[in-house]
């Protein structure tokens, strides 16, 4: 069963990438997510990188003014992060209690993290049941974060006379939305659905397989908005505020002429990282002969290009949405930007 506490006061939900911070303050309410206040500061070129803060004092200006110019009065921050040197690993154990886990983890550990495990933080997430020659045993989702991750953000936030309460996992703010929502744009039912979410960021994708808010699997393709980026300026001379004019300029993707250079780079970099998202889907699909994928939810800097859900349906065959609604979410922002920091405000436990 899942149980979601509601915070007393108004969180201040952060993500940090490498090409913008977006913040957002609320609160869960039995109305639902509530959204006051929000907004999106640019992260200084080269301060940070695949959630690894390389220039604290930078960062730190930036967000302490962020904070002040945005009126931010919320002191508890939650803050969610993603990154390659996060490693997630599906696992079996024997079927024990919710309680025995953890004892089973801590003395298995070495087993599933290749280095030293002393140097990750550890959590996990029940996958559900499994089978192996008629023994029910237990699929465990295992996330280990790098300690020195996790430090380097309690600092800079500490730094920042704020007070650091939950470090969320990327994936998982989604993965409560889904849960906590019924509905998706209105019109499609969350429940017993299985979901293929692609997080489009700057540094990388995050693809995440969900079901009833569930996580079934989650890993990261190195390809995201800069690589667009880098393999436009391999043959023009444009800034990254110009590339994002251009990509706000394409009036659909799929439908484009020859003489339009700059987009067929832009889809050749899609089919490169399609082809990647496809080693993830073939994996999920075959690990049981039930598993399957139901619809692809969008979102991200890169979702908001034009067209980008037909392009994404026809490769995979799969019906895909751009993400712009949750049916108990009260925000008037731009959603796409703002999920992952949206879906770290809700606390849900397993017992």
């Amino acid at each position: 069963m899942n149980l979601s506490f509601l915070p007393k006061k108004k969180i201040l939900s952060l993500d940090i990438g490498a090409y913008e911070i977006k913040a957002v303050e609320g609160k869960e309410t039995k109305k639902g997510i509530i959204i006051d206040n929000y907004f999106t500061l640019l992260t200084p070129k080269g301060s940070y990188n695949n959630g690894e803060i390389l220039d604290k004092d930078l960062i730190h200006y930036v967000l302490n003014e962020g904070l002040k110019r945005n009126k931010v009065k919320s002191k508890d921050v939650y803050l969610t992060i993603n990154s390659p040197s996060i490693l997630t690993r599906e696992i079996i154990i024997p079927k024990v209690e919710y309680k025995e886990i953890e004892n089973i983890l801590r003395f298995q550990l070495d087993d599933y993290i290749p280095m030293n495990s002393e140097n990750y933080i550890v959590q996990f997430k029940i996958i559900g049941p499994i089978y192996e020659e008629d023994i029910e045993k237990l699929n465990i989702l295992l996330i280990a974060i790098p300690k020195v991750i996790v430090e380097s953000h309690y600092e800079l936030l500490r730094d920042l006379e704020l007070n650091p309460i939950v470090l969320d996992y990327q994936p998982n703010s989604i993965a409560k939305l889904i849960k906590y929502n019924k509905f998706i744009n209105n019109s499609y039912p969350t429940e017993d659905i299985t979901f293929a979410v692609i997080d489009m960021g700057y540094d990388n994708t995050k693809i995440s397989i969900i079901r009833n808010g569930i996580i079934q699997v989650s890993r990261i393709v190195e390809i995201g908005g800069k690589h667009i980026e880098e393999n436009v300026l391999n043959f023009f001379e444009y800034d990254r505020e110009e590339i994002e004019r251009i990509k706000e300029k394409v009036k659909d993707i799929n439908q484009i002429g020859e003489e339009d250079h700059i987009i067929n780079i832009i889809l050749n970099s899609f089919e490169s990282l399609n082809e990647r998202i496809e080693i993830i889907f073939r994996y999920y699909l075959t690990r049981e002969i039930s598993n399957k994928i139901n619809m692809i939810l969008l979102f991200g800097g890169s979702a908001k290009i034009n067209g980008i859900s037909n392009l994404f349906s026809n490769y995979f065959n799969i019906p895909s949405i751009k993400i712009e609604s949750f049916n108990d979410l009260y925000f008037n922002g731009e959603i796409i930007k703002y999920i992952n920091s949206i879906g770290s405000i809700l606390r849900m436990i397993e017992v």
